[in-house]
């Protein structure tokens, strides 16, 4: 499969909370498969030299971290039309069939079924005796009135919304290459070239164990644990229905707070379930076109756990499976990683520039 058809079918790829399980593994198997077929043998992460890099391959650590830690201010930044989401709530308001249905509920028809499992029926009869007594023009001011009100809620959430991704601890992810031959990657990452990259096979749904539990990808530490290659483009993945909801979140969450109804907050959750589950791994996924020499794949880890929230940053195990040392490697850091390497039993691999090719690329030599 190439990018492109890779690109529509995480695009395609929607999951609504009210799915059933199976449903829901339904709407995943095309990427299950992608990723079986695709995942390639070895992926890199590449080091500066020090103590704590250092410490993660002795340790078989893979360390995890938030959005906002990432060099890309974009990464995972949300990005939506806001005037889309006013322009939409406008319609809404204003159909008839919105107006009808409130117009109705004052002449006595019945309070649909999600509002009477939400709200007490004496808030609900004081609702209908309200609008019993408004005439058409009374009604629209109303409207109006609640549409500045969800309009001001826009405005004012506006940038907490755009970062909710990026500012969330439950959701961390660490960034691999194919790359093994890029001067930019050894450049950027490996600290002129002077540090080091360790390769990781993850086929197979081989991803990682977490840092407390020795049960992988079953831990409940860890829900959700996946990996997938980044899509790369010249315009921002439009998360514009994903906002709206997340507005109505915002909205009701506070509507409820003036009224100390903070109960009834789970119940408005499932009157209105998060329109795709996936959205935040689409996000996640995304990056300019400018970054595509990276050829970058994440780990994605996502965890309810306080620990996993807590922490700036966090870890997950997985051996690798061999590492590769800058051509600029200092000698004593070089011994260094030459010994773990022996403890592990992996190969280790240094980097030369081959005088004889015209090409910009690095290449690994075994040395052990």
């Amino acid at each position: 499969m190439d990018m492109k058809s890779y690109s529509e079918m995480i695009h395609g790829i929607v999951v609504p909370a009210n799915l059933s399980y199976e449903e829901r593994a339904k709407r995943y198997q095309p990427l299950m498969d992608f990723l079986r077929a695709e995942t390639p043998e070895e992926l890199y992460r590449f080091w500066c030299c020090d103590e704590k890099s250092i410490s993660a391959f002795d340790q078989d650590q893979i360390w995890v971290s938030p959005g906002y830690k990432m060099n890309d201010d974009f990464d995972t930044l949300l990005y939506f039309d806001r005037e889309a989401i006013k322009s939409n709530l406008r319609t809404a308001l204003q159909s008839e069939n919105f107006i009808s249905a409130i117009q109705s509920i004052g002449q006595g028809s019945e309070i649909p079924a999600p509002a009477q499992n939400l709200f007490p029926s004496e808030m609900l009869e004081a609702v209908r005796n309200g609008i019993s007594q408004m005439d058409q023009t009374a009604i629209t001011t109303a409207i109006d009135q609640f549409y500045s009100l969800c309009t001001n809620e826009i405005d004012i959430n506006d940038t907490a919304i755009r970062q909710i991704i990026q500012s969330q601890k439950s959701i961390k992810f660490a960034c691999f290459s194919e790359a093994i031959d890029s001067a930019a990657m050894w450049g950027y990452y490996a600290g002129s070239s002077s540090g080091f990259a360790l390769s990781y096979d993850f086929r197979d749904g081989h991803y990682i164990k977490c840092d407390s539990c020795p049960n992988g990808n079953q831990c409940p530490n860890y829900k959700n644990s996946s990996l997938a290659p980044v899509v790369y483009g010249d315009n921002r993945f439009d998360a514009t229905v994903y906002a709206t909801w997340l507005v109505q979140q915002q909205i009701t969450q506070k509507m409820l707070a003036e009224r100390n109804a903070f109960a009834l907050y789970s119940l408005f959750q499932d009157m209105i379930p998060c329109p795709d589950m996936f959205m935040g791994t689409k996000v996640l996924l995304h990056k300019a076109s400018a970054w595509s020499h990276e050829q970058e794949w994440r780990l994605i880890c996502q965890s309810s756990s306080s620990k996993f929230k807590e922490e700036e940053f966090s870890y997950a195990e997985k051996r690798p499976t061999a590492v590769y040392l800058g051509r600029k490697i200092s000698p004593i850091y070089e011994k260094i990683l030459r010994h773990i390497a022996v403890d592990k039993n992996i190969p280790v691999y240094k980097m030369h520039i081959r005088r004889e090719e015209s090409s910009y690329k690095l290449y690994p030599e075994k040395i052990s």
